[in-house]
């Protein structure tokens, strides 16, 4: 019996062989990876069910903890506490506020009714969470029997901006003449509570606002504001303040060559900014001080209507008080947390020129005294130069004219070797023309230096 020999195999086969094998060795490693993918996602899902069903129980645990503090502790409270567990550190964020009976809101918004609960909130989160993952509780505890005193009543401080939205961390401060004390930061809602003071319907609590630390000011520019309150028993009395963004407006100055129509760069030394909402004018620099190019008039409260700026410090040195010289004043917006475009007005201009016997006077003292203004210990406000060579007041001997004044009168006195010279009331109150006056110290002088 013959045997038939086995039949080789050809190159090409074993080419189909190879394709076969690495097809299926892929077709393999998909399948796996599938397979791992599915259980990693399933292994993660599992996880953050863990973590929030621990998170969760961390909110009640936290929750029931806030119900067991006093009342009074849980005004205003936000702290962050950490805590592991199963080695997953879980961060826990408990508030605490009071809130109104008949509003349920916070009691800044109370009316005139009294802070009845406190509502208390415990935030629970872990590393890698998603947003929506978090873990919160809210509710509302009421006060136990002698928690608040019937006796006593609340003071609640609410803080907006210029848009009444609300002001978070401005300090509020303060205490009475019958020996009840408060201090805190407004929240996110812009609320200060302050429940359980002794009752002092008689004005006698004063409460301070700070907000420098928080970058803001009143209306009137300022960082902080103090007003005395009462406190009514069983009651809130809500005060409502303003805080905003300060905005900045530069101001530059020019003034009029003679009666044409050139004008040169000013000096000024102070600046006055108004807005009819401010309960006083704020001036800006140092009336008689260290002229300037610009003044920054700053800080400002960032009404939505125009400030009126004017070189000077009193209301006398307003020149367009009559609509007649608007050229001496600005009138602009003060923008929220920015710096407006400069500003330039123009001053009247006092061209005064000191000689002796028609020869300049290099190194003589002028003084000029605003008769119309005083400054804020009581003194007439006044500016001093020292003449260049061509006799013009100057910053320095070697100095440039500075003939630029605010709007008022003035009353000049000029002294050289003890030699001295007055004018009283001379008016530098026009935007036409500039007022010249010269003062000769060769004759009719008196002994002595102007003060």
């Amino acid at each position: 019996m013959l045997r038939r020999r086995a039949q080789p195999t050809l190159p090409a086969e074993e080419g189909f062989i190879l394709i076969e094998i690495l097809v299926s060795a892929l077709v393999l490693v998909i399948a796996t990876a599938g397979v791992v993918t599915l259980l990693q996602t399933t292994i993660k899902a599992q996880g953050e069910e863990r973590h929030g069903s621990e998170a969760y129980a961390l909110a009640q645990e936290d929750q029931a903890r806030l119900a067991s503090m006093r009342l009074g502790s849980l005004n205003h409270l936000d702290e962050t506490r950490p805590i592991i567990l199963n080695k997953t550190e879980f961060k826990v964020h408990s508030l605490g506020v009071f809130v109104n009976d008949k509003t349920s809101t916070v009691s800044c918004a109370a009316g005139s009714s009294s802070a009845d609960y406190v509502q208390v909130t415990s935030i629970v989160t872990w590393p890698g969470m998603k947003s929506a993952e978090k873990a919160k509780i809210e509710s509302i505890l009421s006060q136990s029997n002698g928690s608040l005193d019937p006796k006593n009543g609340t003071l609640a401080v609410s803080v907006t901006n210029e848009a009444l939205e609300p002001m978070a961390n401005v300090s509020i401060s303060g205490s009475s003449t019958a020996g009840g004390a408060f201090s805190g930061f407004t929240d996110a809602a812009g609320c200060a509570s302050f429940p359980d003071l002794p009752a002092d319907p008689v004005s006698n609590y004063t409460l301070t606002a700070n907000a420098e630390a928080a970058g803001l000011v009143n209306k009137d520019g300022k960082s902080s504001e103090q007003k005395t309150v009462g406190v009514k028993a069983n009651e809130t009395e809500n005060v409502a303040l303003q805080f905003d963004r300060p905005g900045t407006i530069p101001l530059n100055f020019k003034y009029r060559v003679g009666s044409t129509g050139t004008f040169a760069t000013a000096t000024a030394d102070s600046a006055v900014a108004y807005n009819s909402t401010m309960t006083a004018a704020k001036v800006v620099g140092v009336p008689g001080g260290t002229r300037e190019l610009t003044v920054n008039a700053t800080p400002l409260f960032p009404f939505t209507s125009a400030y009126t700026l004017y070189p000077g410090s009193c209301a006398s040195n307003n020149p367009n008080t009559e609509g007649k010289n608007p050229a001496g004043v600005a009138t602009v917006v003060a923008p929220r947390g920015a710096t407006a475009a400069p500003m330039t007005i123009q001053l009247p201009a006092l061209e005064l020129a000191v000689k002796k016997s028609g020869i300049a006077v290099k190194g003589a003292k002028v003084t000029l005294t605003d008769t119309s203004c005083k400054e804020a210990k009581g003194n007439f406000v006044k500016r001093t130069y020292t003449t260049n060579e061509s006799g013009l007041p100057s910053s320095s001997e070697t100095g440039p004219a500075e003939p630029g004044l605010p709007w008022g009168k003035y009353n000049v006195c000029v002294s050289s070797s003890n030699r001295k010279k007055t004018e009283s009331s001379v008016a530098v109150q026009s935007l036409t023309a500039a007022k010249s006056l010269t003062i000769d110290l060769g004759s009719g002088f008196a002994t002595g230096v102007c003060e």
